[in-house]
C-alpha cells in the first residue's frame, strides 16, 4: 500500500450546538421521523431532565443556569427537560409564580448553551388541570414559542387513562401553542407513557406531533416491549423518549429515604438492559432524556444523597465538580459516559470532520481509503464505518491517501 501525502485541510473551529447545527425539530410528513429543520434529515438528540421543580422539593436547588451549563459542556447533552411540577393552583399564585419562574430560567439557559429544552406539564393527571395546563401552556409558547431550541411537552405520564382522555386535554392545549409556536409537541400516552400502541390509527391531527414512551430498564426489558414501538412507528408514529432511567421503574427508591418505599431498589442500576435500550434507540433514531438531575438517595438521581443516620432524612448538595464520577449514583456514572462516547460522533461536534468536505476541495481518485493526521504526523482517525472522523488535535490536519 502507498502511502501519499495529498493536500493540508485547514479548518476553523467554533462552538455550535445541536440546535444551530439541526435548526427546529419537524416531523417529516406522512412518516415517524423526526427532522432537522436546517439539515433536512433525521435528528436523533439526547439529554438528561431535571426533577420535580416545585417548591421546597429536593429538586428545586438544581432549577438554575450553571446547572443547564454543566450538563451542555461537561456532561454533553444535547437537550434538558424542565419538569414543571403540575398543581391546581391560580397563575397568579406566588408559589405557582416562582415553580413557572424556575422553568424559564432553564428554558433561558438551554436558549444560551445552544441546546435544546422540553417544557413539561409533569404530572399524572393532567386532564383535572386543564385550566392550569392552558394558562401555562400559552404563557410559555407566546414568550419562548419563536425560538429552535424549545420543545412542548403536554403531559409526563398519564396512569389509569384511556388514550382518547388524553387526545381530548391535548386537542384543547395544542391551539393556543400554535397562535405562537409550530415547535415539536410532545404527547404523553396511556399507564405512564408505556402504551404507545393505543396511538395506532388515532393519531392527533397536527403537523409537528411526536409521542412519548418512558421506560425504566431494569423493569423493562426492550425484548418485550420492541414490538409495540415497532407497530407504533410502522403506522408513521413519531417516539420520543423524554425520559428513561436505568434503575428500576419506581426511580430506584429506597426505604431508608422514603418510608412507602417496600423494597430497597437503590442499587438496581442495569447496564445490560440500559445498553440494550440504546441500541434499539439509535438503530430507530429515536431521541431520548435520561431522568434525573438531582442528589437524592434514589438509584436513578444522578448525584445520589448520603442518608443521615437514623431513617428519613437525607444530606444534600449540588455537585462541586459535575464530571467528578466519584460523587456519581451508578446510573449517573452510565449516563454522563454514555453521553459523553455518543458526543464523539455527534454531526453538530465542532471536532468531528466528514470525509465528504475534503473531498469537495481535493478530488481524489476511485479506489482510496483516508487517514487523517495532524500537521505534526499524529495519526487522527483511519475510517470508520459511517465516514465519520474525529479530530482532536488544534482544529488543523492533513490528509494521507493510500493508494489501494
Amino acid at each position: 500500500m502507498k502511502s501519499i501525502f495529498f493536500g493540508i485541510l485547514f479548518l476553523t473551529i467554533s462552538f455550535a450546538g445541536p440546535v444551530s447545527f439541526y435548526g427546529e425539530l419537524k416531523v417529516r410528513p406522512n412518516t415517524p421521523f423526526i427532522d432537522g429543520a436546517k439539515t433536512k434529515a433525521r435528528a436523533q438528540v439526547r439529554g438528561v431532565s431535571f426533577g420535580w421543580s416545585n417548591t421546597g422539593w429536593e429538586s428545586e436547588s438544581f432549577y438554575n443556569a450553571s446547572a443547564v451549563e454543566r450538563m451542555a459542556h461537561d456532561w454533553k447533552a444535547e437537550l434538558v427537560r424542565a419538569s414543571y411540577g403540575s398543581t391546581r393552583l391560580q397563575f397568579s399564585d406566588p408559589d405557582a409564580v416562582a415553580n413557572r419562574e424556575r422553568i424559564e430560567t432553564i428554558v433561558e439557559a438551554a436558549i444560551a448553551n445552544d441546546i435544546f429544552v422540553i417544557i413539561d406539564w409533569h404530572s399524572h393527571s393532567a386532564q383535572n388541570e386543564l385550566a392550569q395546563a392552558m394558562d401555562f401552556f400559552a404563557y410559555m409558547a407566546e414568550k419562548y414559542g419563536e425560538y429552535d431550541n424549545v420543545i412542548f411537552e403536554l403531559y409526563n405520564e398519564p396512569l389509569s387513562v384511556d388514550w382518547e382522555v388524553i387526545k381530548s386535554y391535548s386537542e384543547q392545549i395544542i391551539p393556543l401553542i400554535r397562535e405562537h409556536s409550530d415547535n415539536l409537541i410532545l404527547v404523553g400516552t396511556p399507564f405512564y407513557s408505556q402504551k404507545i400502541q393505543e396511538v395506532i390509527g388515532k393519531k392527533i391531527r397536527d403537523a409537528n406531533i411526536a409521542y412519548v414512551v418512558h421506560f425504566y430498564a431494569a423493569s423493562h426489558n426492550v425484548d418485550s416491549w420492541r414490538d409495540n414501538m415497532n407497530s407504533a412507528i410502522n403506522d408513521t408514529i413519531p417516539l420520543f423518549i423524554t425520559e428513561y432511567g436505568t434503575t428500576s421503574a419506581d426511580g430506584g427508591c429506597s426505604p431508608i429515604a422514603y418510608g412507602d418505599c417496600s423494597t430497597d431498589h437503590y442499587n438496581t442500576h442495569n447496564t445490560e438492559r440500559s445498553d440494550a435500550w440504546h441500541a434499539y434507540m439509535d438503530s430507530r433514531k429515536i431521541s431520548s432524556v435520561a431522568w434525573n438531575i438531582n442528589d437524592k438517595y434514589e438509584g436513578s438521581a444522578f448525584f445520589g444523597a448520603v442518608p443521615i443516620r437514623g431513617g428519613g432524612a437525607f444530606d444534600q448538595s449540588l455537585p462541586e465538580n459535575w464530571s467528578d464520577t466519584t460523587k456519581m449514583t451508578e446510573s449517573g456514572k452510565y449516563i454522563f459516559k454514555k453521553l459523553n462516547e455518543y458526543y464523539k460522533t455527534v454531526p453538530w461536534n465542532p471536532d468531528v470532520v466528514h470525509i465528504k468536505n475534503a473531498k469537495n476541495k481535493y478530488p481524489v481518485p476511485q479506489g482510496t481509503s483516508y487517514e487523517l493526521y495532524t500537521l505534526q504526523g499524529k495519526l487522527i482517525s483511519t475510517p470508520s464505518k459511517n465516514g465519520v472522523y474525529i479530530l482532536r488535535q488544534n482544529g488543523v490536519a492533513k490528509i494521507t491517501i493510500l493508494m489501494q
